[in-house]
Formats: structure tokens, C-alpha cells, sequence
């Protein structure tokens, strides 16, 4: 028997992102989990309207999406715990630019887009930008046959209703393919 849990988010967990933009001319970092893929080229990613890297976001209608590797955690986590309105961010990552000059990326991550922002729709509590990467840089170490091989970039992953941080399982299926053993009795 199900139990009703009545309007529950159960998507959880969700990967880990820091979010790098420029506030005031300043490098700025914060952990957001809550993104999403809308098509094949536009994400997504919902920030309560009072978070400081709003101002950055809307400022340049630019932004990066980097994915930290588990290794990453301590300082994944601090960047979401305090705000850069009253702590100076900007040099807890090494950060580097690509096209857009004011969308800066970690060195370290294994995983960094830089995005520009196409929308933004205001909700209640959040907005929510919806962006397009421009370019997206591996390290090569996480690369397999020139695709990203989640194994080996090692994400964090959010559980928000634990209040955890977890790591990613390992593959048991093929998709696409799987369901072809499907048979109607």
C-alpha cells in the first residue's frame, strides 16, 4: 500500500552546481541544486529572489554552471552557506574565462558552461533563469571517447529532504536499449 505524502518534491537528489557570476565587478560562487534541463540547449535553475548573485545574473544576463567533484564538497558547501554581500567569494576557487567575460568558471571543476541567460520568469518566492551555454570545458581526465563519463567526474549530489550530500551509484542499464527485452504476456 502507498502512504499520500501529500505535495512532496521527490526528485531528489539533484546534482550540485555552483553558479558563477560577477556582482559589482566581483567574482561571486553559490551552490544551487535546483536545475534542470529543458531541451537540448536551455537549462534551467530557480534562485530564492534574495540570494546576492541575482544582482550579477540580471547585471549581465550571463552566468557559468560548474558541476565540483565530490573532492570539492567542503568548499561547495561553503559557498552556499554565506552570502557574498557579506563575504568576498572570489578567491575560494581559482577561476578562468571563456567567451564571456563576465561569467567566471573554476579551474578545478570537471564540468564548467558558460551560459547566457535567454529568460528569466518571476515567480513568487524564486526566479528562474533559463539559459543557454555558449561553451562547456571538460578536464580532460573525465572524458570518455570524448563524452563526460559521470564515473570518473565523481558529482555531488543533493538530498534536501535528508539534508545529504551523496554520491552517484554505478550504471546497471542501458538506455534506449533495455526496454527491447519488453514483452507483453
Amino acid at each position: 500500500m502507498k502512504k499520500n505524502l501529500g505535495p512532496v518534491n521527490a526528485l531528489y537528489p539533484t546534482p550540485v552546481t555552483l553558479i558563477g557570476t560577477e556582482v559589482n565587478g566581483r567574482i561571486n560562487y553559490i551552490n544551487i541544486a535546483h536545475v534542470g534541463i529543458i531541451d537540448f540547449n536551455t537549462l534551467s535553475l530557480s534562485m530564492v529572489k534574495t540570494r546576492y548573485s541575482i544582482r550579477g545574473i540580471k547585471e549581465n544576463m550571463t552566468l557559468s554552471i560548474n558541476l565540483p567533484s565530490e573532492d570539492m564538497v567542503i568548499k561547495a558547501d561553503f559557498v552556499g552557506i554565506v552570502s557574498g554581500a557579506d563575504y568576498d567569494k572570489s578567491n575560494i576557487f581559482e577561476s578562468f574565462y571563456g567567451e564571456l567575460k563576465s561569467a567566471p568558471m573554476i579551474k578545478d571543476a570537471p564540468i564548467c558552461m558558460e551560459c547566457k541567460v535567454v529568460n528569466i520568469i518571476d515567480m513568487p518566492k524564486h526566479d528562474v533563469f533559463f539559459v543557454q551555454p555558449i561553451n562547456t570545458y571538460c578536464n580532460e581526465e573525465v572524458l570518455t571517447n570524448d563524452t563526460i563519463d559521470f564515473s570518473k567526474v565523481k558529482p555531488i549530489l543533493f538530498d534536501r529532504p535528508q539534508g545529504k550530500y551523496w554520491q552517484l551509484g554505478k550504471p546497471f542499464a542501458n538506455c534506449w536499449s533495455i526496454g527491447k527485452e519488453y514483452k507483453n504476456d
